[in-house]
């Protein structure tokens, strides 16, 4: 089993007024092919910092981060672009589909993007992901017409969409009830089954129960990085 994911001394700093404020204070961590981790921590505690770093989306001040076989400081700003929209499958609290697309042309908008699945098959890999995460019945629908767990699982098949290595998720739970909730990660364990790496930033209590490692942050460092015992 191979490292997925990378970090290595990375610190990132924000200015704040007339100073600074220290998001990741040099953070070391190896995620291997195929974990389930959950990153978990106060407000402020860097754990989004830390996704977003992981995603491409923001820079590191200083240090090394390397997801899969890619360093990602080698890589421009399109580069880093085109890696995410092949490698990175990203799920947010707010679930971010655009209203005017129906739920299918949102979990196709990827796959145009990338260019990775032939034009041909785009409709057709829409559905069978739509399918998969229990919503094909909505395909057709807009965003606004779905409940907030059908949005949510619209938003996870467009993450999807290229069938990406890593899945990262930013409180993928934060705006679903308990019920709804539970049926989310479960899906992400499903997806983890399947072998891909999953990084999941929550609040959630019981995630322990479905995640292989809980790594909590304190202040941008980690203070305990612990496996769960849950198993597959």
């Amino acid at each position: 089993m191979g490292q997925a994911i990378q970090v290595l001394d990375v610190v990132k700093v924000y200015p704040l007024g007339n100073g600074e404020v220290v998001a990741i204070d040099h953070l070391d961590l190896d995620i291997a092919q195929g974990e389930f981790v959950a990153i978990v921590g106060r407000s402020g505690s860097g754990k989004t910092t830390l996704l977003n770093l992981l995603a491409g989306i923001d820079r590191p001040t200083s240090g090394k981060l390397r997801v899969g076989d890619t360093d990602l400081a080698s890589l421009s700003e399109s580069g880093l672009a085109a890696w995410r929209g092949d490698s990175v499958g990203l799920v947010f609290q707010f679930f971010q589909l655009l209203p005017t697309l129906t739920v299918a042309e949102n979990v196709m908008l990827p796959m145009d993007f990338a260019g990775k699945i032939p034009v041909g098959r785009r409709r057709s890999r829409a559905e069978h992901l739509l399918d998969r995460v229990g919503i094909a019945e909505q395909a057709d629908k807009l965003p606004a017409t779905l409940s907030g767990g059908q949005q949510q699982r619209a938003a996870i098949a467009r993450a999807l969409a290229n069938d990406p290595p890593f899945l990262l998720a930013d409180e993928p739970t934060g705006n679903l009830d308990t019920t709804t909730a539970d049926a989310v990660l479960k899906l992400f364990a499903e997806l983890n089954a399947e072998g891909r790496t999953i990084v999941v930033v929550t609040h959630e209590r019981d995630i322990r129960s479905i995640v292989s490692r809980e790594v909590t942050l304190v202040d941008g460092r980690i203070i305990t990085d612990q496996t769960t015992g849950a198993t597959r």
